[in-house]
């Protein structure tokens, strides 16, 4: 098994990112603060087959229920009492899990000089990640094909962004965590990804349509 970790570190945001790729397992405690703020996990089955396992907190996995199999997502509140957390994942012969722990230990009020570039780019993709996953969308990131029940319209991604969608209050008290000018340049990019989800299907029903394996439209 290979694994690779990255850490992040500001004084407002902590990121940590820990990566296997072939058969086995890796486990991992760490600590948290209450100076650590919230605190998000997500949990990610890239490729093949996987597992994972959570100790130390009794948060609901807030991904929806569709990608439960491939993706968790965990927000903590911040703590009165020091708590030990433990993450377990288990990855199958030729599979690829992925960890990543955020704490968000204040409010971003000006995110060009309070997050490097790395940080805010681990940033971006780990939020998208998990809206997406909150509205029943696989992360981008997901190699192997993954059922989509109903996508998002923008309106709804607008209100999951802007903190109005009734999601669910911790998903709500955490992107208010998130300076706007940074929550609506990852909503840019979420709606990016939408129109490619949605050629995605028109251009496999275009190429069906040419060999005669789908009728043409009228």
């Amino acid at each position: 098994m290979k694994l690779d970790q990255v850490e992040l570190r500001s004084e407002v945001l902590d990121i940590r990112i820990v990566e296997s790729i072939g058969d086995g397992s890796f486990n991992f405690e760490f600590d948290v603060f209450r100076s650590d703020g919230y605190v998000l996990i997500l949990l990610e089955i890239l490729a093949g087959r996987g597992d994972f396992l959570v100790q130390g907190f009794s948060e609901e996995n807030s991904a929806a229920t569709s990608l439960r199999s491939r993706q968790r997502v965990y927000i903590l509140r911040p703590v009165d009492a020091t708590r030990r957390i433990a993450v377990g994942m288990f990855a199958a012969v030729n599979s690829k899990v992925r960890a990543t722990i955020a704490c968000f230990k204040r409010k971003i009020v000006d995110t060009s000089e309070e997050l490097s570039c790395p940080l805010c780019r681990a940033l971006s993709k780990l939020l998208v990640a998990s809206a997406l996953s909150w509205m029943g969308i696989p992360s981008p990131d997901i190699l192997d094909r993954v059922e989509i029940s109903t996508a998002p319209t923008v309106e709804q991604m607008r209100k999951l962004l802007g903190g109005a969608a009734t999601v669910g209050s911790s998903q709500n008290e955490l992107l208010a965590l998130i300076g706007p000018d940074l929550r609506m340049a990852i909503l840019d990019v979420m709606e990016e990804t939408m129109w490619l989800l949605d050629m995605r299907d028109q251009l496999h029903t275009a190429a069906c349509q040419m060999v005669g394996c789908c009728p043409r439209s009228t």
